[in-house]
Parts: structure tokens; sequence; C-alpha cells
């Protein structure tokens, strides 16, 4: 079993920077989101975000529970601009320390891929901010975790994720 985790809204405060960026108090109060997503085309944005608190407790959190192999990131780049996402989404991830091993870094818009272990099928985790990358991944056979850090427990995603790991 692995635990995958998402970048943006688990370790990563993409909305804050989001805002930031676009000189707003809040992201919702960007205009037009998606011309706001495209302007981040080509940029450093990924690297410019402040990890969440709990971001450096989580990944090793994680690690303690499944050993370094089973940590592991599974996050979204930008549409259209895959390779800048994740060169910058790595470097951040090198910054503070929180990378996983390599053949566990992925970085996909089709996260439910990876649901399932490919050599003995058992189910993986996702811990993810969207609840529709959760559903995908949980209707291909895994373990989602829905989990958005300025809002939700850090106590009571490790108690799930301790809950998931034993019942494996």
């Amino acid at each position: 079993m692995k635990i995958y985790l998402d970048m943006d809204g688990v370790l990563a405060d993409f909305f804050t920077g989001f805002a930031e960026r676009f000189g707003k108090d809040h992201w919702k109060m960007i205009e037009n989101k998606e011309r706001a997503i495209s302007e981040l085309k080509g940029t450093n944005f990924f690297y410019t975000l402040e990890p969440f608190g709990g971001a450096s407790e989580l990944t090793q959190f994680v690690q303690t529970l499944v050993g370094k192999n089973g940590h592991g990131i599974n996050s979204s780049p930008l549409t259209g601009d895959r390779d800048n996402s994740v060169y910058w989404k790595r470097r951040w991830l090198e910054k503070y320390g929180l990378m996983p091993p390599l053949e566990n870094l992925i970085f996909t818009g089709r996260k439910e891929q990876y649901a399932m272990d490919r050599i003995d099928g058992t189910p993986n985790v996702l811990v993810d901010d969207k609840p529709s990358n959760i559903n995908r991944w949980n209707a291909k056979g895994g373990i989602g975790i829905l989990y958005q850090a300025n809002q939700d427990s850090l106590v009571m995603l490790k108690q799930k994720l301790i809950k998931v790991v034993e019942s494996s």
C-alpha cells in the first residue's frame, strides 16, 4: 500500500498564493478564475507557495506509518503547462524536504490510474482536497480521504490513515 498526498490544498497553500498573485484578499474574489489560472502558465507560481503548517508533520507521519517507500505525491499539473508545473512543483518539494522516492512522484490529471497497486492489486490511498479526485479514486478501487489543510484537522486525518493501514 502506498499513501499518496496531493500537493495543492493538502501540503501547499495554493488558494492563498493564488489570491495574493492577483492582489485579492480571497481567491473567490478573482473575477475570471480560468483566465487567472491560464496566466500562471510558464511561471514559477508553484515554487512561491507557502506550505501549510502541518505539511512536514503529515509527510513524516506517512513515512513513519508506511515507510519511506510507501510515501508518494500525486499532484495535477496545470492543463497545457505540464513540464513547467512539474518542474516547479518538484523544486517546491525539494525546497521543503517533502520529496518522496522518485518512483512515487506522480504528476497527472488522472490520479485514479494509481488507485490500485499494479503488482499485487492492493488499494492505495489518496489524500486530496478535491472531492471529484476522491470520487474517481474510490471508483477505481482505491481509498480516498478528503482533506483540506486550511480547514480540516490533521489529528483526524492521522487517525483515518492509521485505521486504513491497520485494516489492510
